[in-house]
């Protein structure tokens, strides 16, 4: 959506609509059926019920099915609005850029932004040293995207990294980078294996400052140094 001063990029009012829609459309039927299901599976003991499934099938009465089929209809509403909610959101002004991501909300000054561009799905914002402010996925149009920037003015590579030919793939020790650097990467080998997502961002953050730029690879890191222009 674009005003005179803001533009607002992500999910259209269509796929929003498709999400909050959709989800109960889908989960009302299903939790109707359970019932039925249930039933379908308790005659067959050569197939084992799940916990839920077994409580299910010995209620009786069909306000059961009535019962499920609005525990569906509610849980799907609140799944996509969650769903929504944390879909990423850009809104440009000739100032700065705002991020918002569910609850986190981050402003990015016009100086503080060296170049943007789309790897896969990922909206990458690097400042002017190279270091990573932003890589977040990106649900709406990338097309967008681009005109967006372009239109206030912020720079944009259309062609993915411009420094995509300088990452390396780490291995512990690797003589290239400084030993803190290193131990910080094995740090965050073992926080990716763990999926413990606030020490993998703050690991991240924390290498950046030592003038390495990582990109993930699950289970891999690749790094490159800082390109400062």
């Amino acid at each position: 959506m674009r005003s005179s001063e803001t533009t607002e990029l992500g999910l259209s009012l269509g796929d929003r609509l498709l999400i909050i829609v959709g989800a109960p459309v889908v989960a009302t039927p299903l939790g109707f059926a359970l019932p039925s299901i249930a039933d379908w599976a308790d005659d067959r003991p050569w197939l084992p019920l799940p916990g839920p499934l077994a409580a299910i099938a010995e209620l009786e009465g069909g306000w059961v099915a009535l019962a499920l089929g609005g525990a569906g209809l509610v849980l799907g509403l609140l799944g996509g609005l969650f769903l929504v909610h944390e879909c990423l959101k850009v809104t440009l002004s000739d100032k700065d850029i705002r991020i918002d991501k569910g609850d986190r909300s981050r402003r990015i000054p016009r100086a503080d932004v060296g170049t943007a561009f789309v790897d896969g799905k990922r909206l990458v914002i690097l400042d002017p040293e190279t270091r990573e402010l932003i890589r977040e996925e990106f649900e709406g149009k990338r097309s967008a995207l681009a005109e967006g920037f372009r239109a206030h003015g912020y720079p944009w590579h259309p062609d993915g990294d411009p420094h995509a030919d300088l990452y390396r793939r780490w291995v512990p020790d690797t003589p290239d980078i400084p030993s803190a650097a290193n131990a910080l990467l094995k740090a965050r080998e073992s926080a990716l294996k763990r999926k413990r997502k606030d020490d993998i961002t703050e690991l991240h953050a924390e290498i950046q400052k030592l003038g390495i730029v990582i990109r993930d690879e699950p289970p891999k890191q690749y790094w490159r140094p800082l390109v400062p222009h």
